[in-house]
């Protein structure tokens, strides 16, 4: 009961992240059999997430790599930590594997554990820089807990600090990647990582303490996702900044530094993230943060650069600015007294906003200049080529500066305490749509927790039951189609492997070339899978083909009491146009209509080697340039050598053959003039 009294400050913190948790999502996510609300997302990744999970519980464990997944893009090994699975949860529940259902999820009691740790640690967090310090209540006869209960305004300055916690528990990136991103959710490993560090003095008074506390905060990153490494080692930078200013020595400063690293290096190892196939890191783009971005929500160009820390966080800022100028000397005094931590967190700063802006410095939307890096630099940065993300550090130390600022400079409590709590709510109606959003969502959409597969054939069921196969295989690695998550789904359900899934930090080019070729060698234990364009390939191989729920199966041997699927005369597949990109976008109720300079590439398909007819239908094709290409992501693409057989305003027809198969083949269409060319279909046809 003391202790329950000593951090009922933190807890209360926690609480309120657990009630906004509970009143955003509900309780039905926190059923561990309930499943379907995270295949339902329109977003690929909560699948991936899962369906990463679900393949790793039923990998067999090769020593030494304790983490990697023989089941996911079969025959080769990756990683959990590459699915974005939560390593640590997934290697906890994986040795709980044999008491488990068929279905388990942990990402809903994830989302609760993330609220609560933000809230708890951001009221401790606060609390500590507001000099406001809990007693284990009037009970408590020290000298500490009487000249604390008698101090003025020391309730309403630890309430103050649990209305701060609540702009950090509604921190823009906490929102956004909740049920989305889930384990870039756990901005709380900042917190904490702020926490130990304003506390090092207590904490990590010997340096082998210290180096025992980061190496844990290397253990818990690694085991949660890449990107909380830098993030928290930019807070370890400043705990040994400040100790190389407090001349402690290159030991208290360079050890605990190491002991992150080679905890976290160490842990990688195990998960196996350095002994993967298929692992590609460089895509040559950093995908860089606009400073201003953390104080204006509209500067972002994309969901991954937008690290805007929020209306309430932005208006402590600002208070904490004005509570400075109100009592200056108060403030200097403080400053004074405190300029390592000031010297420290300075260079936190900076050095989090340089490794956030990539190499292109933008501010307000402007690319000032960019700055050359080595080919070797840009290797390694690009493993974090969403560094905006790395921004999200500055945006979590200056909100929970400001909260403790605004407490510390005001004599009396109440006044600031008032001031947080209009930030808190003002945090919260900055993000008033994406909020009711999400409350629709997880709250009156029940169609979100349904089972919504589009397996629903019994025959499915009859071939897993038949214990006749155990691997399943796509024709090609495309997994833009809501037919490939069922069919993932299906296999994780009964144990089978699959060659082909959706990766982290994944070689596209690798796998792609990959994939197609393991159809040279059929297997009569693996169930083929022809999806949209695949079907095209379906006279290449040797297989007794079948349609269940309107999906093209492939199997070696006959599958007893099914039809087989008549064989098309000619296999033909129209493209889908709302996947196009499109230069200026005009998509009408028929087509796509390009307009002046108008320029239209199809979706991205793989061909395999045979000869191909195209018929493009619409209008003003005498107006237009049509041609084809392929190549590989980031490499050299190539036009295609084709025939037009059919040329009309209103239909044109190709023919190519290729002779190898052709990745992410596309066609496109110009315009010559100021005339309208509208495309009202592409249909490919296999006639070879």
């Amino acid at each position: 009961m003391k202790t329950l009294k000593k951090y009922r400050w933190p807890l209360t913190g926690a609480l309120l992240g657990a009630l906004i948790f509970l009143l955003l999502y509900g309780v039905r996510v926190l059923d561990p059999t309930s499943v379907d609300w995270i295949l339902n997302n329109p977003s690929p990744d909560p699948a991936q997430h899962y369906l990463g999970w679900e393949l790793f519980r039923r990998s067999p464990v090769h020593l030494p790599y304790i983490g990697a997944n023989y089941n996911a893009v079969y025959p080769f090994r990756t990683s959990v930590l590459f699915t974005d699975s939560l390593p640590l949860a997934a290697l906890l529940f994986k040795l709980l594997g044999g008491i488990l259902p068929t279905r388990f999820q942990y990402f809903g009691w994830w989302g609760l554990f993330c609220y609560m740790m933000q809230g708890g640690l951001a009221q401790a967090v606060i609390a500590r820089i507001a000099g406001a310090q809990p007693t284990f209540g009037r009970g408590d006869k020290s000298k500490t807990a009487i000249a604390i209960i008698m101090s003025p305004g020391q309730t309403a300055k630890l309430w103050g600090s649990v209305l701060g916690a609540g702009v950090l528990v509604l921190f823009p990136a906490l929102t956004m990647r909740t049920f989305a991103h889930e384990a870039l959710a756990g901005t709380w490993l900042v917190l904490l990582a702020l926490y130990l560090w304003l506390r090092s003095d207590e904490l990590m008074s010997a340096t082998r303490r210290a180096c025992l506390l980061w190496g844990l905060m290397g253990l818990l990153c690694a085991g949660i996702h890449l990107y909380y490494l830098p993030m928290v080692g930019l807070v370890l930078v400043g705990y040994a900044v400040r100790r190389a200013l407090q001349k402690r020595g290159p030991a208290a400063v360079l050890l605990p530094i190491a002991a992150f690293c080679a905890a976290a290096l160490a842990e990688l190892f195990l998960l196996g993230a350095f002994a993967v196939n298929f692992a590609g890191y460089s895509n040559g783009y950093l995908s860089g943060a606009d400073y201003l971005g953390l104080f204006v929500p509209w500067l972002a160009q994309s969901w991954e650069q937008n690290v805007y820390m929020g209306l309430g966080a932005v208006l402590a800022v600002v208070l904490a600015i004005f509570s400075a100028v109100c009592n200056a000397r108060k403030a200097e005094r403080f400053f004074t007294a405190h300029h390592d931590w000031v010297v420290a967190g300075v260079v936190v700063l900076v050095l989090d906003l340089l490794a956030a802006g990539g190499n292109a410095i933008t501010v307000g939307g402007k690319t000032l200049f960019t700055v050359p890096i080595p080919q070797f630099l840009m290797d390694f940065w690009a493993m974090f080529s969403s560094c905006a993300r790395l921004a999200w550090v500055a945006g979590l130390l200056l909100a929970v500066a400001a909260c403790g600022l605004v407490l510390r400079f005001w004599q009396k409590g109440v006044v600031p305490a008032l001031m947080l709590a209009v930030c808190a709510v003002a945090q919260g109606w900055g993000q008033c749509g994406e909020l009711f959003n999400r409350w629709t969502d997880y709250h009156y959409y029940g169609f979100r927790y349904e089972n919504k597969t589009l397996l629903t054939d019994p025959a499915w069921e009859n071939i897993a039951a038949s214990g006749k196969y155990s691997h399943l295989a796509f024709a090609s690695f495309d997994f833009e189609h809501d037919e490939f998550w069922d069919l993932v789904d299906f296999a994780a359900d009964h144990g089978w492997t699959s060659n082909s899934f959706y990766m982290a930090h994944m070689d596209g080019n690798l796998a792609a070339v990959t994939l197609p070729g393991e159809l040279n060698e059929l297997s009569a234990d693996t169930l083929y899978a022809f999806i949209d364009e695949d079907e095209l390939a379906r006279n290449s191989y040797d297989l007794h083909y079948y349609r269940l729920d309107g999906i093209l199966i492939g199997s070696v041997e006959p599958i007893d009491g099914l039809e087989e699927d008549p064989a098309p005369e000619v296999p033909a597949c129209t493209m889908d146009l709302t996947k196009s990109d499109v230069d200026p976008l005009f998509l009408a109720a028929d087509g796509i209509v390009l307009g002046m300079n108008g320029e239209m590439m199809t979706e991205e398909w793989t061909l395999f080697p045979g000869r191909y007819r195209v018929t493009l239908t619409g209008s003003g094709f005498d107006h237009s340039y049509i041609y084809a290409r392929y190549g590989l992501i980031n490499e050299e693409t190539y036009k295609l050598d084709i025939d037009f057989t059919g040329i009309d305003p209103n239909e044109m027809t190709f023919e190519f053959t290729a002779t190898e198969m052709l990745h992410y083949w596309r066609v496109a269409v110009h315009t010559l003039d100021d005339a309208n060319v509208t495309v009202n279909s592409v249909t490919v046809e296999k006639i070879v």
